[in-house]
């Protein structure tokens, strides 16, 4: 920079000079170049002016040529002229740089004097000399700044009041006596008073002044100077204190602060270094410390002391020193010169700081670092460091030999070009997206070692941070896990093969687990089969009874409808039943749907009370209006028996148990997991034995009981549980033994606008067209019969089949447009399969599915075929209505 400054000015003069070359002539003019290497080294220093002195005057050669009288190197005056302005040149580059020097000194004065600084330039920026000039006559005249200092006050015209009013009162007869004096005397005076500037403020004036005589040595007047001195006396002030100031602080700092003068004798030190050497500070002055150099490290202190004191260099060192009780102590010294305000060398500011403690924790550091590349050499993984640069700063043995050759050829391999060709870019990317987090990450891979064989390595790297926190490498380790990785593959192989038998095993538990629970059910409905078989030999009785009437007496129209009547109605309370039985005693997933709980417990009342059987007595006591739920009704059904079940089981003979019903309204948090809004409370009460406290807690845990082996298998409440919590609702307890038990079961309430109860409807007037052809497949021939008789009499020509096989020997023959067929037959081919395959071969004819088989496997088969499907017992009714939609 300094360079191209000295260029750039010379550059500057040079085309000055080229162009008054036309003013010039023959006259070489070079002390037009002397302005540019002035401001060159007042701009930059010695260096930038000593460079534009020189390309100033090779240019100046080059502009007026060799042969220039005056200037040129071949013309003897040129030579001296030359050698004048060199000479000239540097003196005017010594005069500039030492102004410059003074202006950038001027600049760094102490911290305490800036403010006083900033002043003083801002006066020397404005002239801050106050100038005045006095006659015979007493006329005054003034500079510019002895008219600001003033203002607006009267000053000429011999008129001295204003002057005078202007010094302060405590000064003012001493200022008039000397100033009388003078005046008398014709000498000069010199003075130092407060005067009022024109803003009121009193400042402290030093006047020089002396006489002014006339050619013949007459008394013209008094010509004189006034500097505003009053910052300069408070500078100095403050100067005593800053020097304070410094004594203090170095006498506060707990590093040793001593300085030297010019013959590098010790002239002050601070309260540390007194107290590291144990004597008093006179003592230490002069050459003492020279003296507590330990032997070793003093030849070389003093040759880095002599070479930079000659040169008034700073300078540094480290040596060991002899404190007070005798302990040499490491000590790093940093010295620094003394320049005064113009210059001048005085001497040398030195501190020193106690390193023995870094020294020694350096040393552990080697050794820690010598002990780190033993432990890395023996380990018999694969450690490496890298730098910043991702280049290795250090391998262990072990990566040396998986590498092959010597270290260094080792350290400086290229990693990647040992990677398996199909796990290349892999690694790579996964490398550099590691790198780029700055947080440890790990690879696996395979490398070749340097007999050729591939290896499988997995590497974890972790990053080296530095002083502030940044990423400056990576340190990694890599182990060999070739042979872990065949053992993983023949463990996934040993998994796989385990996973199935788990699988297996699995399976045969859930179906287990689910016998269990329908063992469960089962165990209920038997409960219930006396009272169940009761009523079925009752139902049983009407029928039997009523047809063998029927058939006694053909002629009697009348008593037959009667008795047809009573036999139709019982089998109607018999389906009911069967319903009802299967669907507790079945598995199937909720269907819920709209239903008023009132009507459903009304409905399932019988089967209740033979539930509870005679000793027991049943209360319902049911809310006024119904009470809308969306739940599975033969869920609930089964819910509510499991929960009668129990409660009969609880009480004694002649107990009482009640079923209520009614809608609560909770609020948020009032019971857990239900929110607030409106619900229907179903509570099942008895006045039995209660429940013990300890047991509470877990009636709802699967497979728990308290019931004698063979008596229960403790899923009864748990079923409860999960139907009420798989309905969106929950269950309460109350219990206390010896005073019977309540559970509540709260599901979500929904509104429903009241519905009529079902009619029984006839059977549609719309029959089949005539001419339409079904075929029937029923293996059971009585039931074959019935149907066939109530298909014919709405209007259908009816073929029966008694199995799958033959329905397709008829199909292949003759043509029908509609089949109802059984889905459970003898011969290995079911109604659903017999279905698929004749709407394949015959797509017009239409299909419909019929069975008497009520368990979950029914449920799977019939759930996604594309067939309307009744069950059995179908009426007149029913057949009408799914015949005759899908004959339209």
């Amino acid at each position: 920079m300094r360079v191209a400054i000295g260029v750039g000015f010379a550059a500057g003069v040079l085309l000055l000079r080229w162009a008054l070359s036309f003013a010039y002539g023959p006259v070489t003019g070079f002390m037009i170049l002397l302005p540019g290497v002035i401001l060159a080294a007042m701009a930059a220093g010695r260096v930038a002016g000593v460079v534009a002195l020189v390309v100033a005057l090779l240019g100046g050669w080059a502009l007026v040529g060799p042969d220039a009288v005056g200037s040129g190197i071949r013309d003897p005056l040129g030579r001296v002229a030359t050698a004048n302005f060199l000479v000239v040149g540097l003196f005017c580059i010594w005069v500039s740089a030492t102004l410059r020097d003074v202006v950038l000194r001027l600049s760094r004065t102490d911290a305490a004097l800036d403010e006083e600084e900033r002043r003083f330039r801002d006066i020397s920026d404005v002239a801050p000399v106050m100038l005045w000039s006095a006659d015979a006559l007493g006329r005054i005249y003034v500079n510019a700044e002895f008219r600001r200092f003033w203002g607006e006050r009267p000053m000429q015209g011999g008129d001295m009041k204003a002057w005078i009013a202007a010094i302060h009162p405590e000064d003012r007869d001493r200022v008039m006596q000397m100033s009388t004096r003078a005046l008398a005397r014709r000498e000069p005076m010199e003075l130092e008073a407060r005067y009022l500037r024109h803003d009121g403020q009193w400042r402290t004036l030093r006047t020089f002044c002396r006489p002014r005589s006339g050619p013949d040595s007459g008394f013209l007047g008094m010509v004189g100077a006034n500097v505003d001195v009053t910052d300069s006396r408070a500078a100095e002030a403050r100067l005593r204190e800053s020097e304070e100031r410094f004594r203090l602080m170095a006498d506060t700092a707990p590093s040793p602060v001593w300085m030297t003068n010019a013959e590098a004798e010790v002239e002050f030190v601070n309260q540390a270094l007194v107290e590291f050497y144990g004597v008093s500070a006179e003592e230490l002055l002069g050459h003492v410390w020279k003296q507590t150099i330990h032997p070793d490290d003093a030849v070389e202190v003093m040759e880095i002391m002599t070479r930079a004191r000659a040169a008034r260099l700073s300078y540094g060192f480290e040596c060991r020193f002899r404190r007070k009780d005798g302990d040499w102590r490491w000590t790093r010294v940093a010295v620094k010169p003394r320049i005064d305000a113009d210059g001048a060398f005085l001497g040398y500011v030195g501190m020193a700081f106690d390193v023995t403690e870094a020294r020694e924790a350096l040393d552990a550091l080697r050794e820690s670092e010598e002990r780190f590349r033993s432990v890395a050499d023996t380990a018999p993984v694969l450690i490496w460091v890298t730098d910043a640069d991702r280049t290795r700063a250090f391998v262990n043995q072990a990566y040396v030999a998986f590498n092959g050759g010597t270290y260094e050829e080792a350290r400086l391999a290229d990693w990647r070009e040992a990677i398996h060709p199909e796990d290349q870019d892999r690694i790579v990317a996964e490398s550099i997206a590691g790198e780029a987090t700055g947080k440890p990450f790990s690879l696996e891979a395979r490398y070749r070692r340097h007999d050729g064989t591939w290896r499988w390595l997995k590497s974890f790297s972790r990053p080296r941070l530095g002083m502030e926190g940044e990423v400056i490498g990576f340190v990694g380790v890599a182990f060999d896990v070739t042979e872990a990785k065949q053992a993983e593959v023949d463990l996934k192989r040993i998994n796989e093969l385990l996973e199935e038998r788990v699988g297996a095993a699995l399976a045969e538990k859930a179906k287990a687990e689910a016998d269990l629970m329908h063992a469960q059910r089962m165990e209920a409905v038997g409960r219930l089969t006396g009272g169940v078989a009761h009523d079925f030999n009752n139902l049983l009785t009407v029928v039997i009874g009523a047809l063998d009437m029927m058939l006694r007496a053909p002629d009697d129209a009348r008593r037959q409808a009667r008795l047809g009547e009573a036999a139709l109605a019982a089998a109607r309370r018999g389906e009911r039943l069967t319903h009802q039985l299967l669907a507790f005693s079945r598995r199937q997933t909720l269907r819920p749907e709209p239903t008023d709980l009132n009507a459903l417990i009304l409905e399932g009342e019988p089967l209740l009370r033979r539930a509870v059987g005679e000793a027991t007595r049943l209360e319902l006591n049911l809310a006024d209006k119904a009470v809308w739920v969306n739940v599975d009704s033969a869920q609930f059904e089964a819910a509510l028996l499991n929960l009668v079940v129990n409660a009969r089981d609880a009480v004694s003979e002649g107990g009482r148990i009640a079923i209520e019903t009614r809608v609560r309204r909770l609020r948020s948090g009032q019971m857990a997991d239900l929110g607030a809004g409106d619900h229907v409370c179903v509570s099942v009460s008895d006045d039995g034995a209660g429940i013990d406290p300890d047991v509470l807690p877990r009636i709802f845990e699967p497979f728990f009981t308290t019931k004698a082996v063979g008596k229960g298998t403790g899923l009864g409440l748990s079923q409860v549980y999960g139907f009420s919590r798989q309905s969106g609702g929950g269950l309460n307890v109350e219990s206390e033994p010896g005073r019977g038990t309540t559970i509540r079961m709260f599901l979500p309430a929904i509104r429903r606008a009241a519905t009529l109860p079902p009619v029984a409807r006839d059977a549609p007037t719309r029959a089949a067209r005539p001419g339409r052809r079904l075929l029937l497949v029923e293996d059971d021939a009585a039931v074959a019969a019935v149907a066939a008789e109530m298909i014919e009499s709405l209007g259908f020509d009816v073929r029966v089949a008694d199995h799958a096989a033959a329905a397709l020997e008829v199909l292949k023959t003759q043509t029908f447009d509609m089949m109802l067929t059984d889905v459970v037959m003898p011969g290995g081919m079911s109604g659903v399969d017999l279905a698929r395959m004749t709407s394949a071969e015959w797509p017009k004819m239409s299909v419909v599915l019929a069975s008497g088989y009520a368990a979950e496997e029914m449920d799977r088969v019939v759930a996604d075929v594309p067939w309307p499907f009744v069950r059995k017992p179908y009426s007149r009714e029913t057949l009408a209505e799914v015949l005759t939609a899908e004959a339209v």
